[in-house]
């Protein structure tokens, strides 16, 4: 099982590394592994944890009142918010979203730049962008192991041309539904 940096876990769940800390220190809300060099070791439940706790909060709920809950119990607190279909939907394709996410995580730390390069091309949507290219954008930008190396430089351009790709192509879409109302 592979475990991650506070930096990673904070990209993979949506929650800021300053938010993870003060959780973790004030309502014990997710327990890391500690390193030998006293670093956080965050294992893919915490990092579940860490996106229902962002979830809920964002939501409105108090960081105070859930942060004891079991898992589970922060999984049907987040259910019960849904109240209709859109933001079921919207929830779907967030939890869709940072799955792949992770995965390409996982891929890109275990250096397989042929998997990540090939699923970066299979994006097409807006959320794609906002949700998996500039977080790994950002995460090859502030992690000195990948940001020196010319296989990470040049993956760092490949999700650049593909955020401008989907982001041009979502724009021309927009563009011509906008058209098309104006002619009906």
């Amino acid at each position: 099982m592979n475990d991650f940096n506070i930096q990673a876990a904070s990209m993979m769940s949506g929650v800021s590394v300053h938010q993870i800390r003060a959780w973790e220190k004030r309502y014990h809300a997710v327990c890391p592994r500690r390193l030998g060099n006293n670093f956080r070791s965050y294992t893919q439940d915490n990092i579940v944890r860490l996106k229902l706790l962002g979830n809920l909060t964002r939501q409105g709920i108090a960081i105070s009142k859930i942060a004891f809950l079991e898992t589970e119990e922060l999984k049907q607190q987040f259910e019960s918010l849904e109240h209709n279909e859109a933001p079921r939907i919207e929830a779907e394709v967030f939890v869709e979203t940072n799955e792949k996410l992770d995965l390409l995580l996982n891929f890109l730390t275990a250096k397989r730049f042929d998997i990540v390069r090939h699923e970066i091309l299979k994006l097409h949507s807006l959320s794609s962008v906002t949700g998996i290219l500039i977080p790994m954008m950002r995460f090859l930008m502030n992690d000195p192991a990948f940001s020196q190396g010319q296989e990470s430089k040049s993956l760092l351009s490949l999700l650049i041309e593909e955020t401008n790709r989907i982001s041009t192509h979502v724009q021309h879409r927009s563009e011509l539904n906008h058209i098309s109302k104006k002619v009906s």
